[in-house]
C-alpha cells in the first residue's frame, strides 16, 4: 500500500513538473516581445528597390542618447558617392590617348621608382637612383630634381636644364637619357562603393621571383599599377557600384572610366596609376546581382561567421564548421552557406523545420539587418531572391533547431530532473 502511494506521488510529481516546464516554456516564448526578422528590403536581395542616400555623406547611425556624439558621428566613416551627370570634354568627342588629360601622360614616376640616368661624357652623374619619399631624385652637384608625378621625358629635360644652369654643360652638349629599371609599389586612395575604402598599396613585387634577364634589362613593365588593381586592393566593388562611371582624379584632372568590361568581357581602358591618385566608385543605390561573382575587380571569396550548435553536432569542430567552410566564394547564397554550415540534411521530420538566421550590414545605410529563413523554404524556393539572398563579406549565419528537437531536449531535461525521484 505504501509503495503504491509512493508510486502515485512520483507520477503526479513528474506530470506536474512536465506541465509546469511546458507551461513556463510556452509562456516565456509568448510573453517575450520579439522583433520581426523579415525586413522589407535586405541588401543581398536582387530586384528590390534601392536605398536613397545623400552625395558624399556617411551612413547615418544612432549613437548613445546620454552623450552629444553629433560632432564625431561621421568621423572616419566611408562616404557614399553618386554621379549626377556624365563627364564630357568641350567638343563632346570620346576620350582618346590624345585628348585624355590622364591617359595621355602615360605611366608617371612615383616615389620608390628605380631609374638609371645616362649622360654623355657625364661619368660623375651616371648611375642608378631611387626617387625619395618627397618625390625628388638627387644628383651630384646639381642637387634635387623633382620627378614624382612627371614623365621620363619631363625629368630628362629638367636635368638638362639644371646641368646648363650650373654651368657644367653647354646647351648643345647636355644630352640626358633616363630609363626606369623598376616600378615600385605605390599608395592610392579608393572611396565609394567598395568593400574596404581607404588607402591601398598596389604593385607589390617579390624581387626573388624576378628573372635575372629582367633585372639586367633596361626598362620595366608593371601589370599591377593599374586602376583595376587599386579597386581590387580595396576588396573589390560592391553590388551597388556604378561600374560605368568610375572616377579617377589626379592633380585636379578627373576622368570617368567604364569598367563594365571587367565582368562582361568587353574592351576596358585600364588606366596606369601614380602615387597620390584618387579613385571613386559611385553607387547606384541598387543591388545588382550580375556584379556578385568573382572577377578582377570583385572579391574572389570572403569570410562568413557561422554557428551550428545543433543537436547532431555539439560544437563547430565536430560540425565541420572550420576554415574552408567559413571562407566562401563570392556569389554564395544563404542556402549554400546553410549547407556549408551543416544545417541541411539528416532526419527529414526533425531537421527539415530548422531555421537559419542571417545577419548582414547594409553598406549604403549602415544598418545591421537580420532575417530568418526555414531550411524547408530555402530548399523549396532557392531561386527567389527574397527567400535566398546573397551573402556579403563578414556576414553571420546561425542555425536553430526545429521545435521537435527543442521539445525532445526539454523532455530529456525534465527526465534528468526526475531521476532523483526514481531513486526513492
Amino acid at each position: 500500500m505504501l509503495s503504491s502511494q509512493r508510486f502515485n506521488l512520483q507520477v503526479l510529481a513528474k506530470v506536474s513538473l512536465l506541465t509546469c516546464a511546458l507551461g513556463l516554456t510556452a509562456c516565456a516564448k509568448h510573453n517575450i516581445e520579439t522583433a520581426p526578422r523579415n525586413e522589407v528590403r535586405f541588401y543581398g536581395t536582387p530586384g528590390e528597390n534601392g536605398d536613397a542616400f545623400i552625395h558624399e555623406q556617411a551612413p547615418q547611425t544612432l549613437f548613445s542618447q546620454n552623450l552629444d556624439c553629433s560632432e564625431f558621428q561621421n568621423m572616419g566613416a566611408a562616404l557614399n558617392y553618386r554621379v549626377d551627370k556624365a563627364l564630357t570634354i568641350k567638343d563632346n568627342s570620346p576620350l582618346t590617348g590624345e585628348n585624355d588629360p590622364i591617359l595621355s601622360q602615360g605611366l608617371l614616376l612615383s616615389p620608390g621608382d628605380l631609374v638609371e640616368v645616362l649622360i654623355e661624357d657625364g661619368e660623375g652623374f651616371n648611375g642608378r637612383y631611387i626617387i625619395d619619399n618627397a618625390g625628388f631624385v638627387k644628383l651630384p652637384l646639381i642637387g634635387s630634381i623633382s620627378a614624382a608625378g612627371k614623365s621620363i621625358n619631363m625629368v630628362e629635360t629638367d636635368i638638362e636644364l639644371a646641368l646648363v644652369r650650373a654651368h657644367i654643360f653647354q646647351p648643345a652638349s647636355a644630352m640626358v637619357t633616363m630609363q626606369v629599371l623598376n616600378w615600385s609599389s605605390i599608395e592610392v586612395s579608393v572611396a565609394g562603393a567598395v568593400f574596404q575604402p581607404g588607402r591601398v598599396v598596389i604593385n607589390k613585387k617579390d624581387l626573388q621571383s624576378t628573372l635575372p634577364d629582367q633585372v639586367n634589362a633596361f626598362g620595366d613593365y608593371s601589370t599591377t599599377r593599374l586602376l583595376s588593381e587599386a579597386i581590387r586592393a580595396a576588396s573589390g566593388i560592391r553590388p551597388d557600384a556604378k561600374l560605368d562611371q568610375v572616377i579617377l582624379i589626379r592633380k585636379g584632372w578627373q576622368v570617368q572610366v567604364d569598367m563594365t568590361g571587367m565582368l562582361s568581357g568587353e574592351v576596358v581602358r585600364d588606366y596606369p596609376l601614380v602615387s597620390g591618385d584618387r579613385v571613386i566608385v559611385p553607387s547606384t543605390g541598387c543591388f545588382q546581382a550580375h556584379l556578385v561573382r568573382p572577377s578582377q575587380i570583385t572579391p574572389k571569396g570572403f569570410r562568413v561567421f557561422m554557428s551550428n550548435l545543433i543537436d547532431s553536432a555539439g560544437d563547430n569542430s565536430s560540425a565541420a564548421v572550420g576554415r574552408y567552410s567559413t571562407n566562401l566564394p563570392y556569389g554564395t547564397r544563404l542556402l549554400q552557406a546553410a549547407v556549408s554550415a551543416n544545417c541541411v540534411g539528416g532526419k527529414d521530420w526533425t531537421n527539415a523545420p530548422r531555421r537559419v538566421v542571417l545577419s548582414s550590414k547594409n553598406p549604403i545605410t549602415g544598418e545591421t539587418q537580420v532575417i530568418e529563413r526555414s531550411v524547408e523554404e530555402l530548399i523549396t524556393m532557392p531561386s527567389k531572391g527574397e527567400i535566398n539572398p546573397y551573402l556579403m563579406p563578414n556576414d553571420a549565419v546561425a542555425c536553430y533547431d526545429s521545435n521537435i528537437t527543442n521539445y525532445r531536449d526539454i523532455a530529456r531535461t525534465i527526465a534528468d530532473i526526475l531521476i532523483p525521484f526514481k531513486l526513492l
